[in-house]
């Protein structure tokens, strides 16, 4: 026993080691932020006649009438990523990037070295990210501050930087540190600006070997970018924005060598090769390509930094108000193809009083085998027959669809199984909405988020013809409720083809036992609705 007793994990791991770690994990949760760098205002660049792309775009105005602005879709992953390289390279004066997740991948090394060699040229960059999911050490991140046309700033940082003690922090401080900035800017000289559902990663731009997301962005240009610009400029200056030069031990030097930290070791493959081979075409479809664009009224829609004041009752949500006079005011349809959607009660209810005005309502989601957050797919599943009931016409996204996918890249292309992240909506075939909101309580609710509402017939046809795809029956589930026939009771049906055939299912198509187990343990616990 006496053997036993000293060869267990309790004798492996004694008593005052345990206490020492909760020490520390104490320790660095009630650690404070830094006061001595206190950050100095700066602002969005608005003279956008002063660079090359602002004079390119003022020759464009044929295209446009009074108010209007220029855009573009971004439906395929390596155009997305691409068209953002361009813009980099054709910056003059000053790029703003924001996003909720940017990777030290392949891709996430790519775009900062081409934010970096803009900077070598003497372009401002400001790089604004959410501390939750940084992927970068601040040492790292503090060196590429160094460099005297280049400022990183955090969002809501958590003050212990001990990669180990995040997850604790945030259970400790949910309330605080909960609360995320999960938007996505890419902004150039004032006059272009990439929004939608991408973060930066290998996974959102078809470079990853495994698997990949189905995304969409829009490229977009002229009067909206400057609203753009101003909602960047009230996060940047926020108070609860952090210079990630707080968080370095010393005062540093840029890196010498940090391009070579950058550069990826294989340029035959991968976004360094691809942009070789492509990027005179993606420059100047940025820069010149006028007559590609769809030029229509639009207004970029933002949540502020801090969604609940003090003493607030409710955090108010500008973009959940926008969707719910395009709900209102929609009279034949609404397609949504969203990732991560709980809708919960009421917005069972406000779908159904769509549909029974007339309005015909398709939405696209993920399936529970594409789904990458299992505790999503388990808020979601509990509304599924309330939905259906309700008249909804409802899809979930396929593991093995394809992805719009050009010829010839040089990327990773993963294999044929992916997951839905994108968050569009599609009004009466005129008003459509790209951005980074999902339908679920913590876009509603915790998230700060971004996106443009744009009116345009075009557009739209344009967006929903490439969605179309997704909703067929080769890429998504067309959900159905059948009687049961043993009982009075109904059951949920999945109808799909596979090769070439029509194929019907009971019960979650291809998921696997630990797939249903996860969603059921995750179904049980109280209050988990709420934090999704």
């Amino acid at each position: 026993m006496d053997q036993q007793l000293r060869d267990s994990p309790a004798r492996r791991f004694p008593g005052r080691q345990v206490a020492a770690l909760l020490l520390l994990v104490l320790a660095a949760s009630c650690a404070t932020i830094p006061e001595q760098h206190k950050a100095e205002r700066s602002d969005a660049f608005s003279r956008p006649q002063e660079t090359a792309l602002g004079r390119a775009y003022a020759g464009g105005a044929k295209y446009a009438r009074p108010g209007d602005s220029g855009y573009r879709l971004l439906n395929n992953g390596i155009s997305a990523l691409m068209t953002r390289a361009a813009m980099a390279d054709l910056a003059e004066k000053a790029i703003d990037v924001q996003y909720y997740i940017f990777d030290n991948d392949d891709v996430g090394r790519f775009l900062l070295e081409r934010l970096l060699a803009a900077a070598e040229r003497g372009v401002r960059v400001r790089i604004l990210l959410d501390d939750s999911e940084l992927d970068f050490e601040d040492h790292f991140l503090a060196q590429l501050d160094a460099h005297p046309n280049i400022e990183i700033r955090l969002f809501n940082p958590l003050p212990g930087r001990a990669r180990w003690s995040r997850a604790l922090q945030l259970v400790m401080h949910l309330d605080r540190l909960g609360r995320r900035m999960h938007n996505k800017v890419f902004a150039v000289d004032g006059q272009a600006a990439v929004l939608g559902g991408r973060n930066i990663g290998n996974r959102y731009f078809e470079a990853r070997a495994e698997s990949n997301f189905r995304d969409v962005d829009v490229f977009a240009t002229g009067r909206i970018v400057d609203e753009v610009g101003r909602q960047f400029d009230t996060f940047w200056n926020s108070e609860i924005v952090t210079p990630v030069a707080a968080f370095a031990r010393a005062p540093l030097q840029p890196a010498a060598g940090i391009f070579a930290l950058l550069k990826s070791g294989d340029d035959t493959i991968g976004p360094h090769a691809e942009y070789l081979q492509s990027s005179a075409e993606y420059r100047r479809r940025v820069g010149h390509a006028h007559d590609e664009l769809i030029w229509a009224k639009g207004s970029a829609i933002a949540e502020p930094p801090v969604r609940q004041a003090p003493g607030q009752a409710k955090a108010s949500s500008e973009i959940a108000r926008a969707h719910a006079i395009a709900r209102q005011q929609a009279q034949k349809e609404m397609t949504m193809e969203v990732a991560y959607f709980v809708p919960g009660e009421r917005g069972v209810e406000l779908l159904s009083q769509m549909v029974q005005r007339g309005v015909r309502v398709r939405i696209l989601t993920n399936s529970l085998t594409s789904n990458d957050v299992p505790a999503v797919h388990a808020g979601y599943s509990r509304y599924r027959e309330g939905l259906l009931r309700g008249g909804i016409d409802l899809h979930e996204y396929r593991a093995d669809a394809p992805r719009p996918e050009r010829r010839q890249q040089l990327m990773h292309l993963g294999r044929s199984e992916s997951a839905l992240h994108a968050k569009v909506v599609v009004y009466d075939r005129h008003l459509v909405w790209i951005g980074s909101a999902n339908f679920d309580p913590r876009s509603r609710r915790l998230n700060t988020e971004d996106g443009l509402m744009i009116d345009s017939h075009v557009l739209a046809e344009r967006l929903l013809a490439t969605i179309e795809q997704d909703f067929s029956a080769e890429n998504s589930w067309r959900l159905a409720l059948e009687p049961a026939s043993d009982s009075a009771q109904t059951h949920l049906v999945w109808s799909g083809s596979s090769a070439g055939k029509t194929v019907r299912f009971t019960d979650e198509p291809g998921a696997s036992v630990w797939q249903h187990l996860k969603v059921i343990f995750i179904s049980i616990l109280p209050g988990m609705e709420e934090l999704l």
